[in-house]
């Protein structure tokens, strides 16, 4: 906070200056719409009355001055250069820009305003005139920002004396209308910005930041804020090797010295290398300000506008688990957002991930995805009634959102509460006897309030009853470890089949087994009762072979799929992984499951074509048994990570791209696409 100290004393300076001169009325853009009652009389040539900054009368649609003369004297000549209007420069509207620059003049006078002819008033008659703002603020050169309007009496006042009976503001049908802000600005250094169109805000690039003032999201749905820097150095912060990037709003709170206190929306301290980036803030529609803070870097765009292209409006409803899996397409996990945690609890941006927003998801639904897998931990969001907290899950609802109004189906479930090595974690597969129950009870209420909250949501909608849940080995589960997952499995199925509404009786629901390994998932899994038949997946993890897929099992130099030894007996050979699919899928359908196959993928080791060639066909072999995959994005795209996308930019990456094309293909079955 002590970084803007400067910047808010020099705005709240200048919003006192102009509101302190206005017969002390307190202006602000919910302001009554009078402005000034009976001051006066006005004598002398352009002596200032009043300064209203635009963030007063940006909503109204006209100025209306009414007015009498109560000396009718001769009127003054014309400034050098301006025609002679006479008593029709009684008043003059000057409007300014951001750089306190312009002052252009709309003249008023008995006559009304802007008008040559010459009428001589008299003292009986109260004369009034609105003036249309938009006419004001036309006068400012093209592509100059309106600041803020002064207003003065006429330099050719004269002798006349004149007083104002009244000034309002006349209110008009004001629509936000999105707009783009062009400059660029460098911290340091003012820069003025071009709006276009003209009028839909107020851009200032200060020496500090960049305020955007003037400006009313309340209409919109999902208020969108997308700032364009370039930075110029591998190293973008040379003393802590981050740069600051991120939006500030009001608070709504004064500090000690009365000025507006200001709170980070979403922060992002960022380490890049040297280009040119687009970040991506999402803010709530009351928002009327706001600040980009900026270091490091030139500013050349801010765009605000409303997004929410793709949306559509559609229902599923009465379809077996089935037919869903037929519908769900290839899946993407939002890997390493939600389920991010750190010593204090869940952090969405805990492990390096920016803060989800709508553009990331419209980028993986154009990419070919149809269905988004959203690993969601609660650890310290859940209070000691077991409810969630009520913000935490309206973040959760947001983001489910996102795609589910896109016309994608969406999967959540309760991730890394159930790994013994995250802080905080409560699913405790190895406890027994009440402390068992404890836990069931809890994840049982857990679910409940889960499924309360979504009541509302159609079959695009599913709920994943755990992740991996897993003893402290990861390995060989006891017959008490199993029984207990299928008690949570059963606990959980109930828990939606009696929450609210007739659409938890409808849901798809995904089970568990342990640790994801299919092997295991055969061994012990029991299908748990429904009372609504043939809504039960099956839910299970590949990640084989280890040495290939990840570097934290065996030699991370492994970058080669081995299926050269195309056998059965192969560990992850591609006869391998069709034996294990065939498996699951004969598993579960004699339970009358489908498969979803929750997790796959295979970290960056600059191998692409192996990596896309694995994909195609672990996408081609689950398209054989009607398996649902589900492609783990963990949101690094550089050397060991899985990301397909760029989570700054929001747009997805050339290997990406390349790699999607093999995973569609595959599941698609179609020919294998050339590498590019």
């Amino acid at each position: 906070m002590k970084k803007f100290k400067k910047l808010l004393s020099c705005l709240a300076a200048t919003a006192l200056a102009a509101t302190s001169l206005i017969g002390g009325t307190s202006l602000s853009a919910n302001a009554d719409t009078n402005l000034i009652t009976n001051e006066g009389p006005f004598t002398g040539n352009a002596t200032f009355i009043g300064n209203y900054p635009r963030t007063v009368y940006y909503q109204e649609s006209a100025f209306q001055i009414t007015f009498k003369y109560d000396v009718v004297g001769t009127p003054a000549e014309p400034q050098e250069g301006e025609p002679d209007v006479g008593y029709n420069d009684t008043f003059e509207f000057l409007v300014y820009d951001t750089s306190w620059g312009g002052w252009n003049r709309t003249t008023v006078g008995p006559s009304g305003y802007d008008q040559t002819s010459n009428v001589t008033p008299d003292t009986e008659t109260v004369y009034s005139v609105t003036v249309p703002i938009s006419v004001i603020e036309s006068k400012l050169a093209e592509g100059a920002t309106p600041y803020g309007i002064n207003l003065q009496t006429g330099a050719q006042l004269g002798t006349s004396e004149v007083t104002i009976v009244s000034l309002d503001l006349i209110s008009g049908e004001y629509v936000q209308q999105p707009f783009t802000a062009k400059g660029n600005w460098t911290k340091g250094t003012a820069s003025n910005f071009t709006v276009n169109p003209t009028g839909a805000a107020t851009v200032n690039g200060n020496e500090w930041n960049i305020e955007v003032t003037a400006i009313d999201l309340n209409a919109w749905t999902n208020p969108t804020i997308d700032v364009t820097v370039t930075y110029a150095k591998e190293s973008v912060d040379e003393q802590g090797n981050f740069a600051q990037a991120e939006i500030m709003l009001p608070t709504g709170e004064l500090d000690e010295e009365g000025n507006m206190m200001y709170a980070t929306a979403d922060p992002n301290y960022v380490d890049l290398a040297a280009g040119t980036y687009t970040f991506t803030t999402e803010v709530p529609n009351s928002v009327t300000s706001f600040i980009a803070a900026y270091d490091m870097c030139t500013v050349t765009e801010i765009k605000v506008y409303d997004n929410t292209e793709g949306n559509v409006t559609t229902s599923v409803t009465g379809k077996t688990a089935t037919e869903i899996a037929e519908n769900m397409g290839v899946a993407w996990d939002l890997g390493n957002s939600l389920e991010a945690s750190d010593d204090k609890g869940v952090n969405e941006k805990a492990w390096g991930n920016p803060k989800t927003t709508m553009k990331l998801i419209q980028a993986v639904k154009e990419a070919g995805f149809n269905t988004v897998r959203i690993p969601i931990s609660y650890l310290n969001m859940i209070d000691g009634n077991n409810q969630i907290d009520d913000a935490y899950m309206a973040r959760i609802q947001q983001v489910v959102n996102y795609a589910y109004n896109l016309g994608m189906y969406v999967v959540i479930d309760i991730h890394d509460d159930g790994d013994p090595s995250t802080p905080g974690s409560w699913i405790d597969i190895t406890k027994t006897g009440t402390a068992f129950e404890t836990v069931k009870n809890k994840f049982a209420a857990v679910w409940t309030d889960i499924a309360n909250n979504f009541a509302g949501y159609d079959q695009r909608l599913i709920f994943q009853s755990a992740n991996e849940l897993v003893n402290y080995t990861w390995s060989n589960p006891t017959s008490t470890e199993y029984s207990n997952i299928n008690a949570l499995n059963a606990a959980f199925v109930e828990a939606v089949r009696n929450a609210e509404g007739t659409n938890n009786d409808d849901r798809v629901l995904i089970l568990v087994g342990f640790a994801g390994n299919i092997n295991y998932v055969i061994d012990g899994f029991t299908k748990p009762a429904d009372p609504t038949p043939d809504r039960l997946m099956l839910s299970a993890d590949y990640w084989e072979p280890q040495d290939f897929t990840s570097f934290i099992y065996g030699s991370y130099n492994v970058t080669t799929w081995y299926q050269e030894n195309d056998s059965a007996y192969v560990y992850g050979s591609k006869a391998y992984m069709e034996a294990q699919f065939a498996a699951i899928s004969e598993f579960a359908g004699n339970l009358g499951m489908p498969v979803f196959l929750g997790e796959y993928g295979a970290v960056n080791k600059d191998n692409t074509a192996q990596r896309a060639n694995y994909f195609y066909w672990l996408n081609y072999i689950a398209a054989d048994y009607g398996i649902v995959t589900a492609y783990w994005d963990n949101g690094v795209t550089g050397f060991g990570g899985t990301g397909l996308f760029d989570r700054v930019n929001n747009t997805i990456t050339n290997t990406g791209s390349t790699l999607v094309e093999f995973i569609k293909a595959g599941y698609d079955q179609l020919a294998k696409p050339p590498l590019s």
